[in-house]
């Protein structure tokens, strides 16, 4: 074996070398994020979440760009496309995520149907956040690579993202802007610590009186999150930093129990009542189905059973009234649960 050769092979194997090494180091990088978090899928919504979008044209609808299929066209439509040139589209997710990086595959027709400008947001409950912008990604650039990949840092939970078109790249067809799939990931955490957040309430409604006090319990993740509460209506109902609910007047709020610099909430709706009164009076109106209307002078004890019985009964199931019609010393009156067609509560 000539020197020169030996040579030749020497530079060929370090270059060979080189090439695995920065593959490896590629792979590496790549390893900072999760898989795709959208499962593939096959309507508008499944139980992982729900797509959706400002416009599209008939045939392709927003949940073909999470079908998994990476390219526009097989046999049919395979991606979302809108008949205007600017627009979102959009996945919300049944359980927050911290998305920091996504991927659009185009692929299977004109580069000018991919779009041109766009800004990747996040839904806060209240505005969409910018969590990343992309200007003038040309026709060449997705000629050149069908698959745009982009990452941003992004910390906060969030369920709902989109992808919102300012430009196309001038699409002259029905369709003038479309994706053939986007993807989201999050950023791998370290395995010591947890990958989600979350927070439930031990109780979606809670009924108090006024002057009542009641507690709901907050279940966060990690727990050692710290809970921020809050109410829609302070004049209604109150509630102080350990989930202690006081009732003041009649009405309803919204207690909101959120960890603290996430947007990640969990509510329960407060029902504020007046207490009972047993010696008030109120008529009771009740239309049968064949228009017949039955009137009772009852105490408010008598209303509420009333009240009671007609939410749970269902039927035969009948519910009894006593009047006093001389000459008689008592007359009993039975209403049937399927005979009633309305009812009406006149206090006084």
């Amino acid at each position: 074996m000539s020197k020169l050769f030996k040579k030749s092979f020497i530079y060929l194997a370090l270059i060979l070398l080189a090439l695995i090494s920065y593959n490896i180091e590629d792979a590496h990088a790549e390893d900072g994020y999760s898989e795709n978090l959208i499962p593939k899928m096959t309507s508008i919504e499944s139980e992982f979440g729900k797509a959706s979008s400002s416009n599209n044209y008939i045939s392709t609808p927003s949940w073909l760009a999470f079908d998994g299929e990476l390219s526009y066209y097989k046999t049919d439509y395979t991606a979302w496309a809108s008949t205007q040139e600017t627009g979102w589209l959009a996945y919300e997710f049944t359980t927050p995520k911290a998305i920091s990086k996504y991927v659009m595959h185009n692929s299977g027709t004109s580069p000018t149907l991919f779009p041109n400008t766009w800004t990747f947001e996040a839904w806060n409950g209240s505005e969409w956040i910018v969590l990343d912008s992309q200007n003038n990604v040309t026709t060449k650039d997705w000629a050149k690579n069908p698959e745009q990949s982009f990452t941003f840092d992004n910390n906060n939970y969030y369920n709902k993202y989109r992808i919102n078109i300012s430009k196309a790249n001038g699409a002259s067809g029905t369709a003038r802007v479309g994706i053939c799939e986007l993807q989201m990931m999050e950023k791998n955490s370290n395995p010591s610590e947890p990958n989600t957040q979350s927070i439930t309430l031990d109780r979606n409604v809670l009924e108090l009186l006024e002057g009542s006090q009641d507690k709901l319990i907050a279940t966060v993740t990690p727990d050692t999150a710290k809970v921020i509460w809050s109410s829609s209506d302070e004049s209604i109902a109150t509630v102080d930093q350990d989930g202690n609910v006081t009732a003041l007047r009649e009405g309803e709020a919204i207690i909101t129990a959120k960890i603290e610099n996430t947007d990640i909430t969990a509510t329960s709706t407060v029902i504020v009542k007046k207490p009972i009164n047993d010696s008030s009076n109120a008529i009771l109106s009740i239309t049968l189905v064949n228009g017949i209307t039955k009137e009772y002078d009852v105490t408010n004890k008598v209303l509420n059973d009333y009240l009671k019985w007609f939410d749970s009964a269902q039927g035969k199931s009948t519910f009894k009234f006593s009047k006093t019609i001389s000459p008689y010393k008592k007359v009993t009156e039975y209403i049937v649960h399927d005979k009633i067609a309305s009812f009406e509560v006149r206090e006084y």
